[in-house]
């Protein structure tokens, strides 16, 4: 890519607005000089995967959208993942109000993971007390599905039953029919009506 793109700076003009902030606001909590914020903004300099990741969460748009406006090119090598939810000292996965993108220097951390997955969500292990404590503030990734893998079977996995409640367990077994049994992350044997689950691609710590 060139050091510069075509920026279709109205739109970011407009999406900065709707959310009532502006570049300068963007710089301060970001750290970064105003004039280097607008000369991303409007073509003079080329926007970096980080900072495309950091303008998504700061104005709630996608990040393939904000490397659209911005003439970035993805060239494959950069997978945004969204961290999706929270999991607690009992393994219990509670969705985020508002997902939001990793930075990519996490990301690269993950890369070897998650390469051909595609589409990977994370996240946010908070426990302080519990088997989970060790890896407090850690990072699952994860990918979407809408089956039950089979690569999940024997596996620390995601697991969601029919009522929408998901947690991190291990499948012993399951059956076409939904019935499966696991092992939960205090070590307890329970049944389980399993709807989809998936195994973790990777925990960074």
């Amino acid at each position: 890519m060139s050091d510069t793109a075509h920026v279709d700076s109205e739109w970011f003009r407009t999406r900065f607005a709707q959310k009532g902030t502006s570049y300068r606001a963007f710089a301060r909590e970001h750290g970064m000089d105003p004039s280097a914020v607008s000369r991303m903004l409007t073509g003079q300099r080329r926007m970096q995967r980080d900072e495309a990741a950091a303008i998504a969460q700061f104005i709630g748009a996608p990040v393939s959208e904000v490397l659209k406006h911005a003439g970035v090119t993805i060239d494959g090598e950069f997978t945004p993942i969204l961290l999706v939810a929270t999991i607690n000292e009992h393994g219990q996965i509670e969705r985020l109000p508002e997902p939001r993108p990793l930075p990519h220097s996490v990301i690269e951390r993950a890369q070897s993971a998650i390469d051909a997955v595609p589409r990977v969500l994370a996240a946010q292990i908070r426990a302080l007390t519990g088997p989970l404590t060790v890896m407090d503030d850690a990072l699952v990734l994860f990918s979407h599905t809408d089956d039950v893998e089979p690569t999940s079977i024997g596996a620390l996995s995601i697991c969601r039953n029919f009522a929408g409640d998901q947690i991190l367990a291990k499948i012993e077994r399951a059956r076409k029919t939904g019935e499966a049994r696991v092992v939960t992350i205090d070590g307890k044997v329970k049944e389980f009506d399993l709807q989809t689950a998936t195994p973790i691609l990777t925990i960074i710590p």
